[in-house]
């Protein structure tokens, strides 16, 4: 997360606060990141940015692309319940728990006009905000959603990561690593079942808000048909594929998919 962004690395006028909070026995870590020019963006041109990682990792596979989407607004970085040192909730969550308590968090922050980005098991929530609070965000960006309608098991999820991160730097597989060592086998385990339960391609039908789906070329957890299929069935949906990546494109593409998110809150 921002916390591991290296001095030498950050940009002149850099701040980043840190806020904790709970809900509904769940907790909830959000780092907000603002540029000197963040604060400078108003009017029409105001979208505060809401980032949200996918299983087993967190909001650190977010820190390059987060730096370059600051150009609209104020980049709020999640970490989920139960995933980078976050506490547990004591029962099993659901996506739509893990979409309840962002939603609650986008109302309770007052963002201005805000966007939200989901990778990989963040586009199910991100889709399940859209779905149920149509008049919360003014776009969605979908990132190697899962899971493939065809392959909805977790032994095929698995190969299909593995498939992915050999395409991927070694600096992306230690973060990977390293969220899924704080993560634990056992949280893991219990929120693998809902994440290959969620019916994403049912979901996007009452997804209204113009949304974006990005995938890496490389990308085998979501392949280019499943995407195109996750696209059609929203109303205003459309997709991107980003050249020479794979599922990681967050990290490791950060530039592209930051161009293709900010020309998608353009249009």
């Amino acid at each position: 997360m921002p916390h591991s962004l290296k001095a030498s690395d950050a940009p002149t006028g850099l701040s980043i606060r840190l806020d904790r909070v709970a809900h509904g026995g769940m907790y909830l870590r959000a780092w907000r990141m603002t540029l000197d020019r963040s604060t400078q963006v108003t009017g029409e041109r105001r979208h505060d940015i809401v980032l949200v990682h996918g299983l087993g990792v967190s909001s650190q596979y977010f820190e390059r692309l987060a730096l370059r989407l600051a150009d609209v607004g104020v980049v709020h970085l999640l970490d989920l319940p139960g995933f980078a040192g976050v506490p547990r909730p004591a029962r099993q969550p659901s996506i739509e728990d893990f979409a309840a308590l962002v939603a609650w968090w986008v109302r309770r922050e007052a963002l201005a006009a805000p966007v939200l980005v989901g990778h990989s098991m963040g586009s199910q929530i991100v889709t399940e905000v859209l779905a149920t609070e149509p008049d919360l965000a003014t776009h969605g960006v979908l990132i190697g959603p899962p899971v493939n309608v065809a392959e909805r098991s977790a032994g095929r999820q698995a190969l299909r990561l593995v498939q992915s991160s050999v395409r991927e730097s070694s600096r992306t597989r230690r973060i990977a690593l390293s969220g899924y060592a704080q993560c634990g086998p056992y949280w893991f385990s219990q929120v693998l079942p809902r994440m290959l339960a969620y019916p994403i391609e049912e979901r996007m039908a009452k997804v209204d808000a113009p949304t974006l789906v990005i995938r890496g070329e490389h990308d085998a957890v979501a392949p280019r048909d499943w995407v195109e299929m996750v696209a059609r069935a929203a109303p205003a949906a459309g997709t991107a594929e980003v050249p020479g990546a794979a599922h990681a494109v967050i990290y490791d593409h950060s530039d592209a998919v930051a161009a293709l998110i900010l020309d998608h809150i353009a249009r």
